[in-house]
């Protein structure tokens, strides 16, 4: 059986997994096929940017944990054995990634919660207002962040390529 620190390892990767798969296949579901009469658009968009933004406050934690977690461990954590240079090359790329992607999902994320145009609470701290802000920055970060969520389905086909490839 395994030892404890690579289940921690691989339970904290696999929740990161689905959480990540989650928020990817239910947010557009959640921000646009919602009936807005039932609360109002004003309301439902908030409730969703909140909900979306403490989901993707998970991911980080997850994520963060999980890093934390390689680095106080990693002689204890068995991995798949690197089979050669190239192959080492294309998994830094993909992990590597992973991380910008993210990284840069949290960014864009926080510069359209920041200029949403509805009042954003997370935890109980306002974090914007309902007043008018700079709609080109909001059309900017958006188009940025559906770029980012695109190419983000490329890395986790190619990650998971890689994991088949490896294994056989």
């Amino acid at each position: 059986m395994d030892n404890k620190h690579y289940i921690v390892d691989r339970t904290l990767h696999w929740f990161a997994a689905f959480l990540i798969l989650f928020i990817l296949m239910n947010m557009s579901a959640q921000i646009h096929t919602i009936d807005y009469q039932i609360k109002g658009q004003e309301l439902h968009r908030q409730e969703s940017i909140q909900t979306h933004a403490l989901m993707a406050l998970g991911v980080f934690t997850l994520v963060l944990t999980r890093l934390i977690w390689e680095k106080l461990f990693s002689g204890k954590l068995t991995r798949q054995p690197i089979q050669s240079r190239a192959h080492a090359i294309l998994v830094k790329i993909v992990h590597g990634g992973f991380y910008l992607i993210l990284s840069g999902l949290v960014v864009t994320g926080v510069g359209m919660a920041i200029n949403a145009e509805v009042v954003i609470y997370l935890f109980g701290v306002q974090f914007s207002d309902a007043v008018s802000r700079d709609g080109h920055f909001y059309a900017s970060m958006l188009d940025i962040h559906l770029m980012l969520i695109d190419t983000l389905w490329w890395v986790i086909a190619a990650h998971f390529v890689g994991v088949l490839y490896a294994r056989r």
